[in-house]
């Protein structure tokens, strides 16, 4: 028995290795509170268990770490077979340059996932109950979901580690999900040790994603306070989904304010994206760029002209600074007002913004 045991141990590290997935227990936790809305609300339009769903977007994205979740939305692992059409991402796999769907979000990932598992291989999946995760995990192993002989087990480890079969319960409420110590219930075998880390981790975890208030935006200086500052005092927030923070509108465009201590990663997990897109709608300037509290930062590409016709140029504006402000590409902006790189603005100069 133990002999048996200590295989299974083995195998379970070796597959670990071959998934060739790097990710944290943080990382498993933020997953969930970003996706178990997205998970629970494909539930209840196509009858997968959100716990399967969910586990399978661990296991498969890496905790939505990998290349493939990152750069092509792909949580699943969704190769392009012959009825794709759609953008497509490559990279090596059980062959060298495999094709891979490629979405416009993840959510269009969960999606498709959804439709995927309505193929007629899948068929008997959904003869079993919503509630049965180890007979839908071991189904799909059977009906050939993925070649790994302990993908099962590895859903179900998932799925009781993180007790993701809370959210398999008819018509969860939606808006109720967040994860929280109470909700994750302990199990009464770990280590005391081990349970007052999952308690500090807990307690650090909803402090940082407490609601951002729109009326306190500016950083003051060596304090981790805002304050209300000119521009920022008329937002006013919009409906947006998939996100607890404030978001609001400007030029069009949707758009969260940076905290203290955001990075371009974090602010990417909340708002469903991926961190290079993020990256590129802002037109960061350079690779190891951060944005600073109180930056705009917008989740969609911005456009060649703003709502604004003419702009004032202020003591240290920068083209990118003003880009940021009428939510206007820089190039579009540049070319507006037939300014080059290397073109240095002077306080009181006129930029057209149309």
């Amino acid at each position: 028995m133990k002999k048996n045991l200590c295989i299974l141990i083995l195998l379970l590290q070796i597959s670990l290795v071959l998934y060739g997935q790097s990710y944290t227990q943080a990382d498993i936790y933020n997953y969930i509170d970003t996706y178990a809305r997205v998970a629970v609300d494909k539930m209840n339009q196509h009858g997968i268990p959100a716990s399967i769903t969910l586990a399978q977007g661990i296991l498969e994205s890496g905790a939505g770490q990998s290349d493939l979740a990152k750069y092509a939305n792909n949580h699943f692992g969704i190769k392009c077979h012959n009825d794709w059409s759609g953008k497509t991402y490559h990279k090596d796999d059980d062959a060298r340059n495999e094709c891979f769907r490629k979405y416009k979000s993840p959510q269009e990932s969960f999606e498709d996932h959804s439709q995927f598992l309505k193929k007629n291989r899948y068929a008997d999946l959904f003869q079993l109950e919503s509630t049965d995760y180890k007979a839908w995990a071991h189904g799909l192993k059977k009906a050939g979901y993925a070649t790994n002989p302990l993908y099962a087990e590895r859903l179900i480890k998932l799925i009781e580690d993180y007790n993701l079969s809370r959210f398999d319960i008819e018509n969860y409420q939606i808006d109720t999900l967040r994860v929280t110590e109470n909700n994750l219930q302990e199990n009464q075998k770990e280590p005391q040790e081990k349970q007052a880390e999952k308690r500090e981790f807990f307690k650090k975890w909803n402090m940082q994603k407490s609601h951002y208030k729109p009326q306190s935006l500016q950083q003051k200086e060596n304090q981790g306070e805002y304050q209300e500052l000119g521009i920022y005092q008329n937002l006013i927030p919009v409906e947006y989904p998939y996100t607890n923070r404030a978001v609001y509108k400007n030029n069009g465009l949707y758009f969260v304010v940076a905290r203290a201590n955001d990075t371009y990663y974090n602010i990417a997990i909340d708002v469903q994206l991926g961190v290079g897109e993020l990256k590129l709608y802002n037109e960061a300037p350079h690779r190891k760029y951060e944005p600073y509290p109180g930056e705009w930062v917008y989740l969609q590409r911005k456009h060649g002209k703003a709502e604004t016709p003419v702009h004032i140029v202020r003591r240290d504006e920068t083209i990118r600074s003003i880009a940021q402000q009428y939510g206007i590409r820089q190039n579009a902006l540049r070319k507006l007002n037939n300014l080059s790189k290397d073109s240095a603005l002077v306080p009181g100069q006129k930029l057209r913004l149309q």
